[in-house]
This record gives structure tokens, C-alpha cells and sequence, in this order.
């Protein structure tokens, strides 16, 4: 949205250093492996993509920020000031659970009160807010997708949420090669098939075909 919308974006990466998640940026968009790029082992055409798409992404009204010690209380207050200055029309949050709450006894009520919080301050801005999570590990040991229900940790949360999207990698329960580029998106009640590249940390559509850059 930042780059091919010009929209205002503010990243708040709490897990993944600003510098990380620029390389990583510019790598899924020049279609460059990451390990290419710190090892220094790109072709003069790869090289030529990445300086390419790092003006593009430095010009890009994108804000990242890195702190990973924030509160629901100073995160929202934080939000309401860079929207006072820069306009924004869109907050990520990644992720919910380095969130941390005062209100609630257990982690579950605390994490729905931090998603409570941001929902308020997404109508009160009139923006959208959107707020990754970690699924649990249980879930990558079912057969089936995770479902809104077996969330565990989160649930309170997710009911919060105006809608749930949930990623599924079928790769991360079984372990096969073939399974490596499989996953579905699940929004409501509809199911999309996606293609993975994790080379390029980049999700497409399945029916997508690779272009020569890749």
C-alpha cells in the first residue's frame, strides 16, 4: 500500500529491526534471495534490481518503528501523535502478543484488552489497523486448518477483530518438500489458495505463473 498506493503506513515491527525489515522489503519486491544479498553474492542483474527498488522503497511514505518494549497504553498514544503529524491511513501492528496490557488477570484477558484498545483507536481515527498473530504451536499439529475457535491464547482477542484472516502453511505440519509453496488464506468462510516462495518471503495467487526473474 505504501509504495504502489502512496498510502501513509505506520510499521510497528516489534520482533524484526527496522534495518531487517527493509532488507527483507527489498528483497521480496526485486525478487532477490536475502541470504544473496548478505553474502554478497548477487549477479550484476540482481544488483541492479535491489538499488532500483531501495530508492523506491526509501521514497515510499512508510514508517517503521522497531521498539519492542511497548504497552497498549503508550503504543495507542504514539498512534494518535503520528497521525496528528503524518496522516495516516494505515497501522500494522506485528505482533499481538509483544503487546503488553495492565488490565486483565490472565494473558488471555490482557491480550483482548490490548485488542480492544486498538479497535477503538481504529474508529476513533477512522483508519484501518491491522494486527498480526502467533498461532500456537498445538495448531501446527492437527490435520486440519487452524480454526477461530481452537485459538489458543488469542481467542478472546480475535473476537475483537471486525474480520480474522488465518494463514495456513501446510508445510509447517507435515514437513514435505512438495508442500513447501502450498498455503491458504482463510477470510470468513472462503478459502484462497496461495503460492509461497520463501526465498522471497512472497505470497501470490496459485494460479500466478513465475516470471523470469524468478
Amino acid at each position: 500500500m505504501s509504495i504502489d498506493c502512496r498510502r501513509r503506513v505506520a510499521f510497528f515491527c516489534m520482533e524484526m529491526g527496522d534495518a531487517l525489515s527493509a532488507q527483507s522489503l527489498v528483497c521480496s519486491r526485486a525478487h532477490v534471495k536475502v541470504s544473496a544479498l548478505r553474502n554478497n553474492k548477487m549477479t550484476s542483474a540482481e544488483k541492479d534490481r535491489i538499488a532500483a527498488t531501495a530508492r523506491i522503497v526509501r521514497d515510499a511514505p512508510l514508517f517503521v518503528d522497531e521498539r519492542c518494549d511497548w504497552n497498549i497504553a503508550k503504543l495507542v498514544d504514539t498512534v494518535r501523535e503520528m497521525d496528528k503529524e503524518k496522516k495516516l491511513d494505515l497501522v500494522i501492528v506485528d505482533y499481538l502478543q509483544l503487546v503488553m496490557s495492565d488490565k486483565g488477570e490472565t494473558r488471555e484477558e490482557k491480550l483482548e484488552n490490548v485488542a480492544r484498545e486498538l479497535k477503538a483507536l481504529a474508529y476513533e481515527l477512522r483508519i484501518p489497523i491491522i494486527v498480526t498473530a502467533m498461532l500456537s504451536r498445538h495448531n501446527e499439529l492437527g490435520a486440519g486448518h487452524p480454526k477461530l475457535e481452537e485459538l489458543y491464547e488469542i481467542g478472546l482477542a480475535a473476537q475483537q477483530a471486525d474480520s480474522v484472516w488465518i494463514l495456513d502453511r501446510r508445510y509447517t505440519r507435515t514437513h514435505r518438500d512438495e508442500d513447501k509453496r502450498l498455503a491458504k488464506l482463510y477470510v470468513e468462510k472462503k478459502e484462497i489458495l496461495l503460492k509461497f516462495f520463501p526465498e522471497y518471503l512472497e505470497f501470490c495467487d496459485m494460479d500466478k505463473e513465475e516470471d523470469s526473474s524468478r
